[in-house]
């Protein structure tokens, strides 16, 4: 959204002379973006922005995410979990089918599951009529 507001603005985000820094005036009502030189006053109903042209992108071991599935099959009732691997957190999860629609079929419930500890460790899927994967993500 923010780069469609650079074009429509019609500015070409242009660096500071020391840095990658760029500076804008942003209207509180609107959103619209103006580019603007370091030294410049935002207009009354406006607000100031500055970002990095080229932010860091942080250590090269801070966050690494995995996904882990498994298979579901429940011609009746049924649930499925799949776990991250010890020592890690889900952030997240879900699931899919892999057939087309079949009368009746319905995903009762897909949410985290959290151990005693209060930390989500996986993920749930309960099912009726239902074939497909179920997913988490973990870091």
């Amino acid at each position: 959204m923010l780069a469609g507001s650079l074009f429509a603005a019609g500015g070409i985000a242009a660096a500071s002379s020391d840095s990658d820094v760029i500076h804008a005036c942003v209207k509180n009502r609107s959103g619209d973006v103006r580019i603007v030189a370091e030294t410049t006053t935002c207009r009354a109903g406006e607000r100031q922005l500055s970002w990095n042209e080229n932010p860091s992108q942080g250590p090269a071991d801070s966050v690494k995410a995995s996904v882990k599935t498994a298979d579901f099959n429940f011609p009746g009732s049924g649930n499925k979990f799949v776990y991250c691997p010890d020592g890690k957190t889900a952030t997240g999860g879900g699931f899919f089918f892999d057939e087309l629609g079949e009368n009746g079929r319905e995903i009762i419930a897909s949410v985290p599951f959290v151990a005693k500890e209060g930390t989500p460790t996986g993920w749930l899927v309960v099912a009726r009529k239902a074939r497909g994967k179920v997913y988490v993500i973990c870091v």
